[in-house]
């Protein structure tokens, strides 16, 4: 604990008004608090630890051990069963704890700019060189920079599940419980338990306020409910608990830096490498297709992978509320925000006036539904993902969301439903594209499964044979086929293969 007089708090008023008006760029992610002791002020900054002791005696079975920067992660199996996801945090003994405080107080109290990791180094090393204890702090340089970063640049306690690339949720259902996650390498066991749990409802809040603000956004007793994406581009949804849940609660959704290409879906088994051919024909045709599924069955995913299936000189333009779908390498990408479905409407719009080659809403929820009309009828290709597990459901919520006549327009013009699902494979949960739909005269029709495929004799391919002008459509499928059968997997593997096969 330090103690300071009232010219060092003066200090940290100022310190306080000079992040308010921007003169410092740097924003800690745990603020101190201070109290009274006696006569004296002093701010209390200890290094909260993430660790669990005896882990060889809680797992029975461990299924992965991998480092995450300084941090290890275990994923095992304990005696009862159950899932775990375990964190251990670089450890700091009590002279590592006071530097770490020693050095996180000084940071709050000083005029430091500080715009990057490198800086925020620098500072440490300043503050070290100033307080005199240079030796000790090389002797814990790993781990305090370790926590210094964590609970200045990063998320705190959430900062080792956040960077971790093989987490896709990171979910609170009640502040009581461990914070739960969902691995893409372990979809059987759903979700994984942590062993990271909040210490108070309260700290949950504080906890969501500022992840609130480093979104840009704001959250409060007045307001209690957070939609925004985070600076990675990571989807938070949140509340604060009462009136409208009996705890704090989030989700987090992480999406990879890069998007997944078309050619790891195929490796891993998503999709089949004929179906991804089909659905490159159907952009090349900008004709409207539709993936649909169940919450966390990967649908925007897919939608991305396909997405990058068309000429890299196309202009794509993506209407969302978050930016989940994205094209890194295009230079004619455009992204559209907009929060309700009054919002995503008049983005359609207005993107439609831009002449996009493919128009694509995020996902369907409101209204927005009449601009891919539109965009259908007007000859831009359009894609979309929708909530929904059969095409009977699809069909259901079309008739609801648009007038009778915008509802025929948009089904003559839809080419493919593709329905992707969370299905159990033996012992193992896996994404697969599960059933395609083409639409025809008198409804939907089935034309592929994963025990039949009829794609080979579908009214699609002929449909493609008129909007490609080509005679031999079968044979341009096979190709294509062939092509995705011969490329490398990667991002820029398969963007490399498209310029060369337009001829860019």
């Amino acid at each position: 604990m330090l103690n300071f007089n009232m010219t060092n708090f003066n200090m940290t008023v100022t310190f306080i008004k000079a992040l308010s008006i921007g003169v410092m760029k740097f924003s800690i992610f745990r603020k101190p608090y201070l109290y009274r002791n006696g006569r004296s002020l002093a701010i209390k900054k200890s290094v909260r630890r993430i660790y669990t002791e005896g882990v060889d005696d809680l797992c029975l079975e461990i299924l992965r051990s991998y480092n995450i920067d300084n941090a290890n992660v275990i994923i095992c199996i304990d005696k009862y069963g159950t899932a775990r996801y375990i964190v251990i945090e670089p450890h700091l003994d009590d002279v590592g704890q006071k530097l770490y405080s020693t050095i996180m107080d000084y940071l709050y109290t000083s005029y430091f700019i500080i715009h990057s990791i490198e800086d925020l180094k620098k500072a440490i090393e300043n503050i070290a060189l100033n307080f005199g204890f240079e030796e000790e702090f090389h002797k814990y340089y790993n781990n305090l920079l370790y926590y210094v970063i964590r609970d200045s640049f990063g998320y705190g306690i959430l900062d080792p599940v956040i960077r971790d690339p093989d987490i896709e949720d990171i979910e609170l259902s009640d502040w009581r419980k461990p914070v739960t996650v969902v691995h893409r390498d372990f979809l059987s066991y759903e979700a994984l338990t942590t062993n990271i749990q909040f210490a108070s409802e309260e700290e949950v809040r504080s906890y969501l306020e500022r992840l609130a603000i480093k979104s840009g956004k704001a959250v409060s007793l007045v307001k209690p409910e957070l939609h925004a994406a985070l600076a990675e581009g990571y989807r938070i949804a949140a509340t604060l608990g009462e009136p409208i849940t009996h705890s704090p609660t989030f989700s987090i959704r992480k999406l990879p830096n890069v998007p997944v290409d078309i050619l790891k879906l195929i490796k891993r088994g998503v999709i089949e490498t004929q179906i991804a051919a089909l659905l490159w024909l159907i952009n090349d045709a900008k004709m409207f297709y539709s993936i649909i599924g169940g919450s966390g069955s990967g649908k925007t995913t897919l939608l991305n992978a396909v997405l990058q299936l068309s000429n890299p000189n196309w202009k794509v333009i993506v209407v969302q509320d978050i930016p989940e779908i994205r094209l890194p390498m295009r230079l004619r990408f455009i992204q559209f925000y907009g929060e309700t479905s009054e919002d995503m409407l008049q983005r359609c719009f207005t993107a439609l006036r831009y002449r996009p080659d493919i128009l694509v809403v995020g996902e369907v929820r409101g209204r927005e539904i009449a601009a891919l009309v539109r965009a259908a009828a007007s000859g831009s290709g359009s894609a979309t993902t929708f909530h929904a597990s059969t095409s009977d459901e699809y069909e259901m919520a079309l008739r609801n969301l648009l007038p009778q006549d915008l509802y025929h327009m948009l089904s003559l013009n839809t080419a493919l439903v593709v329905l992707i699902s969370r299905v159990r494979m033996g012992h193992k949960i896996e994404r697969r594209v599960w059933k395609i739909y083409e639409r025809i005269d008198s409804g939907w029709r089935e034309i592929y499964n994963i025990d039949s495929n009829l794609i080979m004799n579908s009214y699609t391919l002929k449909r493609l044979a008129r909007r490609l002008v080509r005679d031999d459509i079968e044979a341009e499928l096979e190709y294509r086929t062939k092509v995705l059968e011969t490329i490398n997997e990667g991002y820029e593997s398969v963007e490399r293969m498209l310029r060369k096969f337009y001829g860019l």
